[in-house]
């Protein structure tokens, strides 16, 4: 059975956009000469070159749109068949600006292309359907995946074409794999004798947060099913592919301390007089201040893995350099002289230590999460 709704509810459009347009605009480059007459033709119905230029170009224009077509026919491109739907709307455009224009139909004897189209469609609707069944009967997930591009296609060109929007679920569901990700793994490479902030890293986060951004089990933003190791034992999932993901290395660095003197002073007030107005002070004294910076090299190494086929899917190394630039300080003579910004150095005894493994882990981790997840995505797409 034909579609003809589409087309004709496109046809409709047309001629009502061109009606209550001012001016004519050709589709095609080469058909704007003929464009040019019709517009002259529409605001001077008697200008004799214009009728003669008309029934010229008219003729040429659908001569060489319909030999366009003839050409993509024998084309084996999967492209043709929008090629094929631009010739055609070329060709019912200028029919249907002939039909609203009496000064054009005076002189030339459009052909309506709405069947043509419509046949275009159907063919390649059931081109694109016979390519998804197909490649459906590979039974593998490439395969499945193409299965799915194609039964859209079909469906796109003629909508509710035969079965294809349950073939388009139902090859969808057959490239869905289960995808285990396991813990992140560090190994206790390095770090033996930096401090420790209280700071946690857990890896786990980390590998959960993976697992939901990615979409679960919901299998809506990849054609995956993803689940932590801990669930996949605790459900008895089967894994068809696993992703691993483990600190290659991480370089420390710290530079040597740089120690400086900074003077300071503050007005305060010691008393008031016997007019109970404040009295002030000047006091002083002298921050000492160590400054040392901290660089940070770290490599992340991440591999997806076909488990059934035993064969690799992706693997690939993310880097990051972090630094550090931190401050302490002790005084002397007096403390009054100390602001808020100085006591905050002088409280900063952390610094003799420097940033702790749980916070340089959690900060490489960070900046490194967005780059893995992106390539996790398409590596299961």
């Amino acid at each position: 059975m034909k579609h003809l709704i589409t087309s004709l509810s496109l046809a409709v459009v047309v001629l009502l956009t061109s009606c209550g347009s001012q001016k004519f605009q050709a589709s095609f480059t080469e058909d704007k000469p003929l464009y040019a007459a019709v517009n002259e033709l529409v605001k001077h119905p008697n200008n004799i070159k214009a009728q003669n230029d008309l029934k010229e170009l008219y003729a040429l224009s659908v001569e060489r749109h319909e030999q366009a077509v003839a050409v993509y026919k024998t084309s084996t491109d999967e492209r043709r068949w929008d090629k094929m739907l631009n010739e055609y709307n070329a060709l019912q455009q200028m029919y249907t600006h002939a039909q609203s224009a009496p000064a054009l139909l005076k002189l030339v004897q459009p052909k309506s292309y709405l069947q043509e189209l419509q046949d275009v469609r159907e063919d390649a609707a059931e081109y694109f359907y016979n390519k998804g069944e197909q490649l459906m009967a590979a039974n593998s997930r490439e395969q499945s995946l193409q299965a799915n591009e194609a039964f859209r296609r079909s469906n796109s060109y003629v909508i509710g074409y035969k079965d294809a929007k349950q073939l388009i679920q139902q090859s969808y569901e057959q490239s869905v794999v289960n995808v285990i990700v396991n813990r992140i793994q560090d190994d206790n490479l390095f770090f033996t004798t930096w401090g420790n902030t209280g700071i946690r890293y857990r890896p786990e986060d980390y590998q959960e947060s993976l697992v939901r951004e990615l979409g679960g089990r919901n299998a809506s933003i990849v054609p995956a099913r993803f689940y932590t190791d801990r669930d996949a034992d605790r459900e008895n999932i089967d894994a068809d592919w696993a992703v691993d993901v483990r600190w290659r290395s991480v370089d420390a660095d710290a530079s040597v301390p740089y120690q400086f003197s900074r003077n300071v002073s503050r007005s305060i007030e010691v008393g008031k007089d016997s007019a109970n107005k404040p009295i002030y002070k000047t006091v002083y004294a002298t921050l000492h201040i160590t400054r040392r910076t901290f660089s940070v090299n770290g490599a992340l190494d991440y591999n997806v893995h076909d488990l059934v086929n035993n064969k690799d899917i992706d693997q690939g190394l993310l880097t990051q350099n972090l630094s550090w630039d931190d401050s302490y300080a002790t005084y002397t003579v007096d403390s009054r002289a100390l602001d808020n910004n100085d006591w905050l150095l002088v409280r900063n005894r952390n610094s003799n230590f420097g940033p702790s493994k749980e916070e340089i882990l959690n900060t490489l981790m960070k900046r490194m999460y967005p780059d893995l997840r992106r390539r996790l995505e398409q590596a299961t797409s």
